[in-house]
């Protein structure tokens, strides 16, 4: 029998060819189908258990990272500050669907923009002229007088009935706000806004008042801007802490404006300084990242574990994200989950409310920006959503920290100068008679920087958190968190 004769070479290569194909085309779909959810157990089997051996150790420490921990009890009205109409109207536009109403908003003008409070960063004092014009402009009031500073109170007095309820408010011990914590981190929080904003008006009204020499006016504004801070202090958001922050900062720049005009008598400087000693800007940014920790650890938690609960966190139902999240390896959430709590113990590591002081120079390996590989963001893209602002919620609470010891030490000065007719060579010398204690500058916990001038004023100032003596130098046109050292000087006569 004959065979077969042999096929062209090219031929049999082709053939094999198709067969690999052929193959190829039948074992990828079951290596595809194997190795894929092989890969999706496993990455969650190994995230899974490096989260649990991270959560077990954590909680020996006394970690709390629970959101539920955080949430406030609930108090009695008599003693609850949130309880006013100001904050139950925001909670009824809020459950209705609605914009909460800022009973503080100023209106813009037609033409410009809303004038600016006292800034010290930008070496400008409060303009009460641009206030007066501001506010015939918007109708608010009806002309302008011969008396600036009177004609700004006047203004302001549209807004006495909400100042008021704040004022009344302002001794109660507690503070729970009307707020739906049952939706953890995705409860809408519009009560800050509004304390922002009043915050704005307490500090315009101080500089009018002192403007006409209504000294216990000014002192009652500053008091009542300070309560602000003291009763939403353990608020479980980053964001109370920097309203409070910067509530506090915009009240030190309007004292900075008394300050540099004199105008302050040594009894105001003992009581502004009664309510600034109290202040702990360390303690509070380890509440405030705690709070915040516990918050992340929610979102992923509900992002691993339930879905359904994504819409508590937006207003957007947004189909596309949910889709992505479907086909996203969960052992990358716990992965993101774990790198975030590193995170957070790292930068609590650098805070010692006792000893006053922010240790900068103790390294961040843990942060969003030290993720540089493409993949390796993706892998911990729910870690780079929620923390990539930490770090400079961080530089936040450090710079009021700082800025309350200047204002505090700058006080001091002041009376020290009313007393013997001149500033002193030193800080020392403001002990025990004018201040109780100098203190160190919270960046490096050496003294904070003093000298006189040639006009016969100062420079005080921290050296920031580059850790380097850059002269006190301030460039106004720059923001505060860029400025090289945080410097307390007034504007030159």
């Amino acid at each position: 029998m004959s065979q077969p004769p042999d096929l062209p070479s090219s031929v049999r290569s082709k053939r094999n060819i198709a067969v690999w194909i052929l193959w190829g085309c039948f074992l990828f779909p079951v290596f595809a189908a194997v190795l894929i959810p092989a890969y999706y157990i496993e990455e969650k089997t190994r995230g899974k258990m490096q989260w649990e051996r991270y959560e077990m150790e954590a909680k020996g420490r006394g970690v709390k990272l629970d959101f539920i921990d955080f949430i406030p009890p609930k108090v009695p009205e008599a003693e609850n500050f949130a309880s006013m109409p100001v904050f139950e109207a925001c909670a009824h536009a809020v459950d209705s669907g609605q914009s909460a109403p800022n009973p503080f908003e100023l209106p813009k003008p037609t033409i410009g923009g809303i004038p600016k409070n006292s800034d010290s960063n930008k070496q400008k004092p409060v303009d009460l002229v641009a206030w007066q014009k501001y506010f015939v402009e918007t109708k608010i009031l009806p002309a302008a007088g011969d008396n600036v500073a009177a004609d700004v109170l006047k203004a302001l007095d549209t807004f006495a009935d909400p100042l008021s309820q704040l004022r009344e408010a302002g001794h109660r011990p507690h503070c729970r706000f009307p707020i739906h914590w049952e939706k953890g981190p995705g409860a809408e929080l519009p009560q800050f806004e509004v304390l922002r904003a009043a915050a704005k008006l307490y500090a315009l009204r101080l500089n009018a008042h002192l403007a006409i020499g209504d000294h216990a006016a000014a002192c009652a504004d500053f008091h009542d801007a300070m309560a602000l801070v003291r009763v939403i202090r353990r608020e479980p958001s980053m964001i109370a802490g920097l309203v409070r922050s910067a509530t506090t900062v915009l009240m030190q720049n309007a004292v900075w404006d008394g300050l540099a005009e004199h105008r302050w008598t040594d009894a105001d400087l003992r009581a502004i300084d009664a309510d600034l000693v109290h202040l702990d800007w360390l303690d509070d940014e380890l509440f405030s990242m705690a709070s915040e920790r516990a918050a992340c650890n929610e979102v992923a938690d509900i992002v691993i574990r339930r879905p359904h609960e994504l819409d508590n966190l937006s207003k957007e139902n947004d189909a596309e994200m949910k889709r992505f999240l479907s086909v996203y390896p969960t052992g990358w959430f716990y992965f993101s989950k774990l790198r975030m709590n590193r995170l957070f113990d790292e930068m609590a590591a650098r805070v010692d409310p006792a000893g006053h002081r922010f240790h900068g120079d103790r390294k961040i390996t843990h942060s969003a920006p030290s993720i540089v590989d493409p993949l390796e963001r993706i892998r911990y893209m729910l870690f780079v959503v929620l923390t990539s602002v930490y770090e400079d919620g961080e530089a936040h609470f450090v710079h009021a920290a700082a800025m309350t010891d200047e204002t505090r030490l700058a006080c001091a000065l002041e009376r020290f100068r009313q007393a013997r007719g001149e500033f002193p060579q030193t800080l020392g010398e403001l002990t025990p008679q004018f201040i109780d204690r100098v203190p160190a500058d919270v960046v490096n916990g050496e003294p904070y920087h003093y000298r006189l001038t040639d006009d016969g004023s100062f420079v005080l100032y921290s050296v920031g958190t580059n850790l380097r003596d850059d002269g006190g130098v301030i460039d106004p046109g720059l923001k505060w968190s860029k400025q090289l050292d945080w410097v307390w000087r007034y504007p030159a006569k």
